[in-house]
């Protein structure tokens, strides 16, 4: 502890006595307009005022497509080479298909930092900021329906797409933990709303009109949570199917208080967007010190963070932290 209390105040220093010119740093979320990231932006923002303030200025763009739409990030993030960023920060919707975009700006140079959905190739970016482990969010839904309904439930899915890299992997965690942990409880389908809204409500609906018996939707997507828990109310099911899932306070307080949903699961995502500024600006400028052969990174005011050569597979990570529960008692504390 000490070690690292010492290396901390280390990189500190450095900040305090650098003298930098100002690098571009241009961020790209999987979609605009969306509350979860929204939020990112905001923590985003607040560190390049902080880093500025110590020194470091950045001259930021925030921009992306207005919908989910993996060729259009594509497009955006090619057109974004040509300005000859000093980083990419990237959310990525597809984690096969942006990995040759990514390789393209790592070949000219381009630190490239993935967050909240990373790509399938390690070799396409230099770090993943990863909001939580994939474990342990898939652990935690599961939990919840075993907790609050039954651990022999019928559960359904209301998902992203079928090659959502996040939704995918959370929901292989989810499998593994019914099968470790609750072996009789059943897995009726998985359904995708392609992260838009209107989709995502049919889906919940055919899920209800298909399976009279199910006992709890999931929905590992900040789009489709709130749509699940509508089709809900419609179908007049509240207190009957219970709903969880992936999304903001702020998506899911109107259905927290009229009690259609009990739990509402994530992390911090301003402190995502927040982390990811303070890696990318650290990756530019040879700010990440490595110690007894492990890298760590200043998080401004979140502290040091470890950089895992290997988390669940994926190499030179990130970890934002261990993801939250909100409910009914603690939904008005937070604004996001």
């Amino acid at each position: 502890m000490r070690r690292l209390t010492i290396i901390f105040l280390m990189i500190l220093v450095g900040i305090l006595i650098f003298s930098a010119d100002t690098i571009k740093i241009f961020m790209i979320p999987k979609f605009t307009g969306a509350p979860y990231f929204v939020a990112t932006e905001k923590g985003a923002k607040k560190a390049v005022e902080e880093l500025k303030a110590l020194g470091l200025p950045i001259d930021f763009l925030y921009t992306g497509s207005s919908v989910a739409n993996t060729e259009e990030e594509i497009r955006i993030i090619s057109n974004l080479l040509e300005q000859n960023p000093d980083a990419l920060i990237v959310s990525a919707n597809d984690e096969d298909a942006l990995v040759p975009v990514l390789k393209k700006a790592k070949q000219k140079g381009i630190v490239v930092v993935t967050y909240d959905a990373d790509v399938s190739d390690p070799t396409a970016r230099d770090y993943f900021v990863n909001q939580a482990s994939f474990d342990a969010i898939g652990a935690v839904l599961i939990d919840l329906v075993a907790k609050n309904v039954k651990p022999d439930a019928n559960i359904a899915i209301v998902s992203a797409d079928p090659n959502a890299a996040n939704q995918n992997r959370w929901i292989e965690a989810m499998k593994r933990r019914m099968k470790e942990k609750y072996p009789k409880m059943k897995l009726l389908t998985i359904k995708y709303g392609y992260d838009r809204p209107a989709e995502s409500f049919q889906a919940a609906q055919d899920i209800i009109n298909a399976y009279p018996n199910v006992d709890a939707i999931i929905a590992p997507t900040s789009v489709a949570f709130p749509m699940v828990a509508e089709a809900v109310v419609k179908a007049g099911l509240k207190g009957k199917i219970y709903v969880t899932g992936l999304a903001t306070p702020n998506d899911m307080r109107k259905y927290v208080k009229m009690g259609v949903v009990q739990d509402v699961v994530l992390w911090n995502p301003v402190d995502l967007g927040y982390l990811s500024v303070y890696v990318a600006n650290a990756a530019v400028r040879g700010m990440i010190s490595k110690v007894d052969g492990t890298e760590y990174v200043c998080g401004g005011k979140l502290g040091l963070y470890k950089v895992y050569d290997e988390l669940e597979g994926k190499k030179s990570v990130v970890l934002l932290g261990p993801p939250f529960i909100f409910t009914i008692d603690n939904i008005d504390q937070f604004n996001f």
